[in-house]
């Protein structure tokens, strides 16, 4: 089976990492969501890719610079259109409470720094669910941290090839603790993926999105173990027609 890991949500259509994007994306059929996590100033964490809220509410500034509730008030909808106006942000707690027992979700830690992270874990903890769970992030530092602390986590390493071998980013991804490499998906080959494989390693492609349809089949074709994408609804329905659904 191949993992349809729905980006944000169903993020090319409603409003990224929000409720109504990720319950859009399980009316499909999927069963894996992703979103990000980032950290207010009063310490609670808070669903958004950007450190800043300006490309996806109504506001401006840093979340690290916003309470909770300032968070709360701000409008996560509106940026696609009147229709979504006054769809919110959400809390980690409030995904985990509608999801978590839905879905298999994927946690990628954006916030700077490592001090959030057992705060991280003691919320996925505290939902009984932890191996519903998977923790990932580009910020490479994070992971063995998480390791350490939740040694049963399954953990994703986000990479960017930047010139290296495929047997330099597995034996990187090893390194973390980690069991999943994930690597843009036009950096993904059949070398990579069988060199990874027979490392006990499975591999995710990031970076799809509209109008990559053939980059999905390719990327099937190769035995690579899931992708994340804006757009599930595409992925799904390759999926289906293929019978790997």
């Amino acid at each position: 089976m191949i993992l349809n890991i729905a980006h944000r949500g169903f993020s090319a259509e409603y409003p990224e990492n929000t409720l109504l994007s990720f319950e859009k994306a399980l009316e499909l059929g999927v069963t894996w969501l992703e979103l990000d996590l980032q950290v207010t100033s009063d310490e609670h964490l808070v669903v958004m890719h950007d450190g800043r809220v300006d490309r996806t509410t109504d506001g401006s500034g840093l979340v690290s610079e916003k309470t909770l509730e300032q968070v709360r008030l701000l409008d996560a909808g509106i940026w696609r259109g009147d229709a979504f106006k006054e769809t919110r942000v959400p809390t980690f707690d409030q995904v985990l409470e509608a999801f978590g027992s839905r879905a298999r979700i994927v946690v990628e830690l954006k916030f700077e720094g490592q001090e959030a992270i057992p705060a991280v874990l003691d919320a996925i903890a505290s939902t009984g669910q932890r191996d519903r769970i998977v923790i990932s992030s580009f910020d490479l530092p994070k992971l063995p941290i998480v390791k350490a602390l939740a040694p049963d986590a399954a953990i994703t390493a986000l990479l960017k090839a930047n010139g290296r071998s495929p047997e330099e980013l597995i034996e990187t991804t090893l390194g973390l603790g980690a069991d999943t490499i994930a690597p843009r998906c036009n950096e993904i080959d059949v070398t990579l993926v069988d060199h990874a494989h027979q490392a006990g390693l499975l591999v995710r492609a990031w970076g799809l999105g509209r109008d990559q349809g053939q980059e999905m089949t390719r990327l099937i074709d190769l035995g690579v173990d899931g992708m994340t994408t804006d757009c599930p609804d595409i992925l799904q329905r390759i999926l289906l027609d293929r019978n790997l659904v």
